[in-house]
C-alpha cells in the first residue's frame, strides 16, 4: 500500500513537472518578440587604473519574460533558449614571454645574471623581488605566479580564450626547459581551468618559443626533434585537438577553434627564424619550413569555404630581421591574399609593444632589396654572436625605434580602388610586451566583433564589422618597483595588480584594428608636425611599456 503511494505520488510529481513545461513554454513563446531581445551593451571602463564592475550586458525584458526566464532556471538548471544572450563582442587576451628562471635570487648582481649575492667591493645593480627592469636577468617564478593570479582574479571570467605565444623558460639543458615549461602549464592549468564560478572551458593556444627548444633557437623536423615535438604534444594535449596531434607531431604547428567561425592557427615560427640552422627555407620543397607554409596556406583556404574567420600567431614576428627572407616572401603573400579570412596577427619575443606594416605589393615583393632593411639590419647586427638578436633595454634601442619609422615610412599609399575583399596589399602584425621585466611587465586583453552571421547576404549591412574584425585593444603593465616599495608584508602573501596603461582607441584615435586603421596611424605618426612629434614620443613612450619615459620626453 505504502508502495503504490509512493508510485502515485511520483508519477502525479512527474505529470505537474510536464505541465509546468509546457506552461512554461507557451507562455514564452506568447511573450517573447523581437523587440524584447534588444541588448544593451556595455564594456568594462578604467578609471585611474581601477576597474569599475559594470556588467558587460544588460538586456530590456518584459516582467511576463522574466518571471518564465527565472521559472525555467529554477526547474532546468539552464537558461532558457528564447533568452539566451547574443554577445555583440568578445575579448581574449595575449601573454607572453614569461622568461622564468628557477635560480633567480632578489638581491644577488645583475652581473651574475640575478644568481649570485654580491661580494668585496661589488655594488652594482641588484635584483628585485620581482624582476630587474632594464637589466639582462630573466624573471622569477613568483612573477608568472602573480601574474596569473591576477589573470585568474580578475579576468578569467570576462575572456573568451588565451592567446599564449611562448618562450616559458630560461634557456639551459633540455631537462631544465622540460621542467620549467611543465611550471607554467601547471600554473596556467590553475588559472584558465574550468570552476564552479565559471564552468567554461577557455581555450588556452600555446605556441613554441625560441627559448622553449633545445638547443636554443634550434629545431629540427620530427625525426630529429620528434622527442621534443612530443614532449609539447603530451604536455599541451588539453588544448591540442584531437584530430591536431599528428600535425602537431610532425611540425609544432595546430589549429584549434575558439569560438563560433572562429579559428586559432598556432604557427612554429622556428622553422622561419634565420638564426635555426636545423631547417632550410621556405621555397626549398619538402622541408619543415615548406611543410608549414603549405599548410598555413591550405588551412586559410578551408578557412574562407566554410567562411571562418582566422587569427595567426607565433613567437618571432615576421620581418626582415628576423625570417629568412623566403619564409618572409611566403608569409607575406599568403596573409595578403587573405583579408577577408585572417583578422589579425600576433606574436611576441621583442619584449617591446609596437607593430609591423609588411608591404607585398609587386615592386615590394623582394622585401630583403629595400635599402632601408638592408642599411638598418646592418646596424643592427651585434657583433657578439653569444648574444640574442631580441632587442634589449641597454642596447639597440635607438636604432630598432628608427628602423621602425623607416619601415613606416616606406609604405606607400593603398590604393583601395584596387585592394580587393580578397586581396589587401599591407599586412599588419601586432607585437605585444612581455611579462618578463625587460622593460615593465605587461599583458593586453582584446575586444573583437562578433557577427556569426555576417556571410548572409541579408545582414552584411548590419552596421556591424565582420565576424573577428578586432576593434581595441587594452595594456595593462605592473610596476614592479614601485610594488616593492609599497609592500608591507610578506611577498607570498602580497597580490600584485595590474593597472591599466592605455586603450588603442583612445591613445591613437584607431577607429579598430583593421590594416587600414593602422596604415593610416603609422602615417600620422611619422609626421613632421607638432601633432606627429608628439604622437611619435606618445607611442615610444608606450613601447617600452613605460619604463623609459625620459628618454622620450
Amino acid at each position: 500500500m505504502m508502495h503504490s503511494e509512493k508510485t502515485t505520488f511520483s508519477s502525479g510529481t512527474m505529470v505537474y513537472t510536464l505541465y509546468f513545461l509546457l506552461l512554461v513554454g507557451v507562455l514564452s513563446l506568447l511573450s517573447y518578440s523581437p523587440a524584447d531581445k534588444q541588448i544593451h551593451y556595455e564594456r568594462y571602463d578604467d578609471v585611474d587604473g581601477d576597474k569599475q564592475s559594470k556588467s558587460w550586458l544588460t538586456s530590456t525584458q518584459s516582467s511576463l519574460q522574466q518571471v518564465v526566464a527565472w521559472s525555467w532556471r529554477s526547474w532546468t538548471g539552464r537558461r532558457h533558449p528564447v533568452f539566451e544572450r547574443p554577445k555583440r563582442y568578445g575579448y581574449f587576451l595575449h601573454i607572453t614571454d614569461l622568461h622564468i628562471d628557477e635560480e633567480y635570487i632578489p638581491g644577488t648582481t645583475v652581473d651574475s645574471d640575478c644568481h649570485r649575492f654580491p661580494s668585496g667591493n661589488n655594488k652594482g645593480p641588484l635584483a628585485g623581488l620581482l624582476g630587474t627592469p632594464g637589466e639582462k636577468c630573466d624573471a622569477p617564478i613568483e612573477l608568472a605566479e602573480k601574474t596569473l593570479d591576477y589573470i585568474a582574479r580578475e579576468w578569467r571570467h570576462k575572456i573568451d580564450f588565451v592567446v599564449w605565444t611562448g618562450d616559458n623558460s630560461r634557456p639551459r639543458k633540455r631537462k631544465n626547459i622540460y621542467h620549467l615549461n611543465e611550471r607554467v602549464m601547471s600554473m596556467m592549468q590553475k588559472a584558465f581551468w574550468p570552476t564552479a564560478r565559471d564552468p567554461r572551458h577557455i581555450p588556452v593556444v600555446p605556441t613554441l618559443g625560441n627559448n622553449d627548444v633545445y638547443p636554443h633557437n634550434t629545431i629540427g623536423d620530427a625525426h630529429v626533434d620528434g622527442e621534443l615535438l612530443d614532449f609539447y604534444a603530451r604536455l599541451w594535449q588539453t588544448w591540442i585537438p584531437t584530430d591536431q596531434r599528428a600535425t602537431f607531431r610532425r611540425g609544432g604547428y595546430f589549429a584549434v577553434n575558439v569560438g563560433p567561425r572562429l579559428r586559432v592557427l598556432s604557427l612554429n615560427t622556428m622553422y622561419f627564424y634565420h638564426k635555426n640552422d636545423a631547417v632550410k627555407d621556405c621555397d626549398v620543397p619538402g622541408t619543415p619550413a615548406y611543410q608549414q607554409i603549405e599548410w598555413f596556406e591550405h588551412e586559410l583556404l578551408k578557412a574562407r569555404s566554410a567562411h571562418v574567420r582566422v587569427y595567426v600567431m607565433g613567437h618571432v614576428p615576421p620581418s626582415p630581421k628576423h625570417y629568412r627572407r623566403s619564409c618572409l616572401q611566403e608569409y607575406v603573400r599568403i596573409a595578403s591574399q587573405f583579408p577577408d579570412v585572417l583578422k589579425g596577427h600576433f606574436y611576441g619575443h621583442l619584449n617591446m609593444d609596437h607593430f609591423l606594416l609588411l608591404d607585398a605589393r609587386e615592386e615590394q615583393n623582394n622585401l630583403h632589396s629595400n635599402s632601408y632593411v638592408n642599411d638598418t639590419m646592418a646596424t643592427l647586427e651585434d657583433s657578439d654572436p653569444e648574444e640574442e638578436d631580441d632587442v634589449h633595454v641597454t642596447r639597440n634601442v635607438g636604432k630598432y625605434v628608427n628602423w621602425l619609422r623607416d619601415m613606416y615610412e616606406s609604405v606607400d599609399p593603398i590604393d583601395h580602388k584596387h585592394a580587393t575583399f580578397q586581396r589587401m596589399p599591407v599586412v599588419a602584425v601586432q607585437v605585444a610586451p612581455s611579462v618578463l621585466p625587460v622593460y615593465y611587465p605587461a599583458i593586453r586583453i582584446y575586444r573583437y566583433e562578433i557577427h556569426d552571421d555576417d556571410d548572409r547576404a541579408q545582414c552584411r549591412h548590419s552596421g556591424k564589422k565582420p565576424h573577428g574584425t578586432l576593434m581595441e585593444y587594452d595594456q595593462y603593465f605592473a610596476n614592479t618597483t614601485q610594488f616593492e616599495l609599497d609592500l608591507d608584508t610578506d611577498l607570498d602573501e602580497a597580490h600584485l595588480n595590474y593597472q591599466f596603461e592605455y586603450n588603442s582607441k583612445e591613445e591613437y584615435e584607431l577607429e579598430d584594428l583593421t590594416v587600414a586603421s593602422y596604415f593610416e596611424f603609422a602615417k600620422r605618426l611619422i609626421g613632421n608636425g607638432f601633432e606627429g612629434n608628439q604622437l611619435w614620443l606618445k607611442y615610444c613612450r608606450n613601447m617600452f611599456v613605460q619604463s623609459l619615459n625620459d628618454d622620450f620626453a
